[in-house]
């Protein structure tokens, strides 16, 4: 018994440093999360989608209720895991965020891992630390979106790529998993796992591997779940995403922004870590040189060739490099572990751990009320409408000039919505007698655009702050709630 115990307080100890941080990131990824909201228009669209796929059981084919259209802007595994923790918790902005923050706390995790592999533990443990810290990581985490788990992914390939290079070739096969799990959360990103290795394979002249057996079988294992899915989904989806992600990236004229638009984007919201992952690219590249340890090389690779393959297309936008920052985070961890004295090193730790402690018991003595305010009216006025809508048999629902993925979200009726911009067709609408049932959700101040006949018409059932849900006639078998 007692060397069974001993056991466990020395894997305690070993792990010591990634308790700390799964400890630390697992506090500011989830903390407060379960709070209503907090959704951005993209998650909610996301989310919106994998409603839709438990609502209809229909997992191959997703139709986008916010487009009015099938769902084909990405391949569908975030929003298969989405839909699955639905049925499994229940639908809620939480279960929406979960897959991205389950797999924030798992990156920072794998971090910890690479860096250990590539030096010692104390450089995974900076690395995971400058990975929390890195600018809108933890805002991400929290979304319903593939931004995160696309990272992770592209992370454990090439983490698998580098075991098959220094253990066994048999982790090839692993490599090829993550890259399909890679391309299967968010389509192009999810390819750059191939490039990193087949730039490293090249630069280093390694022909031979590029035909080697279990590379090739690794290869099978990332084309072949993919070319199942094109097959069974019969060519339906496949052009219009190839389109999406492929040519509207590169053609869009609608965000045709400057050549060095990344470049910016880098020192705009990494530049307070910029200088210690370029030392740490620095000390890598030097410790390649001197124990041939060339997989630092892979990590240069992989901060360079995001930013420069993107910046050929017009469509830029600062989360589509979002993954180069684990491997960032690495170098910066090398440039952390030595710049920091070795006698320090153990303090920090300890200094970290008793600030989670007083964190954790002050959140969980003191909790504080804490109230998203993205989408907040639509977040408050949403349970109200249902308790309205399920009273009403046949109904048509009008979101003017207003976000239609989040009120799809939030509210548990509403699974199709009309969405219009034109005032007139709004009016003439309300104001037809032959239009059934008709709700609006829109401004006080579009609702006063409206002619004063129609208005005059119309009943105000819910009112929060500057929004408004009317309906075009009293009806009663509609109760009227006011928050």
């Amino acid at each position: 018994m007692s060397t069974k115990m001993n056991n466990l307080f020395l894997r305690i100890k070993e792990n010591y440093l990634l308790f700390i941080l799964l400890w630390m990131a697992t506090l500011l990824i989830f903390s407060y999360s379960w709070v209503p909201g907090g959704l951005d228009v993209d998650s909610c669209n996301y989310a919106v989608v994998a409603k839709e796929v438990l609502r209809s059981g229909n997992w191959l084919k997703m139709y986008d209720p916010v487009y009015g259209g099938v769902f084909y802007y990405h391949f569908p595994l975030c929003i298969w895991v989405t839909a699955f923790l639905f049925k499994l918790f229940g639908v809620s902005a939480f279960t929406a965020k979960l897959f991205s923050m389950t797999s924030a706390v798992a990156l920072v995790g794998v971090l910890y891992y690479f860096g250990k592999m590539l030096k010692n533990q104390w450089v995974g443990f900076f690395a995971g630390f400058s990975f929390l810290i890195t600018n809108h990581i933890i805002r991400l985490s929290r979304q319903c979106r593939m931004d995160i788990p696309v990272s992770l992914f592209i992370a454990l390939a090439i983490f698998s790529f580098i075991l098959a290079q220094r253990r066994n070739r048999i982790y090839y096969l692993l490599f090829g998993l993550f890259t399909f799990l890679a391309i299967f959360t968010k389509d192009v990103n999810g390819l750059f796992a191939l490039a990193i290795v087949g730039a490293y394979l090249l630069a280093r002249l390694r022909f031979k591997e590029l035909i080697q057996p279990l590379f090739i079988l690794g290869l099978l294992t990332a084309a072949a779940p993919l070319l199942l899915w094109i097959w069974l989904d019969q060519n339906t989806l496949f052009y219009t995403w190839f389109h999406q992600n492929f040519m509207h990236l590169y053609k869009s004229p609608g965000f045709n922004v400057p050549w060095y638009y990344y470049i910016w984007a880098i020192f705009t919201k990494y530049g307070y870590l910029l200088p210690l992952a370029a030392y740490g690219a620095y000390l890598g590249i030097k410790e390649a040189h001197k124990n041939k340890t060339y997989e630092f090389y892979l990590l240069v690779i992989w901060v360079i060739i995001f930013p420069l393959a993107f910046s050929f297309g017009s469509q830029k936008l600062h989360y589509f490099i979002l993954p180069i920052y684990p491997a960032a985070a690495l170098m910066a961890g090398l440039a952390f572990d030595k710049i920091i004295k070795d006698s320090l090193k153990p303090k920090i730790a300890s200094a970290f751990k008793y600030l989670l402690i007083i964190s954790s018991i002050i959140m969980l003595a003191f909790p504080i009320k804490v109230q998203s305010k993205r989408f907040i009216k639509t977040v408050r006025m949403a349970p109200l409408m249902d308790k309205i809508l399920e009273q009403a048999a046949q109904y048509r629902f009008i979101s003017y000039n207003q976000d239609k993925a989040s009120l799809l979200f939030y509210s548990e009726e509403l699974s199709r919505i009309e969405f219009t911009r034109d005032i007139r067709y709004l009016d003439e609408v309300l104001a037809d007698p032959q239009a059934g049932l008709v709700f609006c959700y829109l401004s006080q101040e579009d609702f006063s655009k409206i002619g004063s006949a129609t208005r005059q018409n119309c009943k105000v059932l819910l009112e929060y702050k500057d929004r408004l849900m009317t309906v075009n006639r009293a009806c009663p078998e509609v109760t009227v709630i006011l928050p």
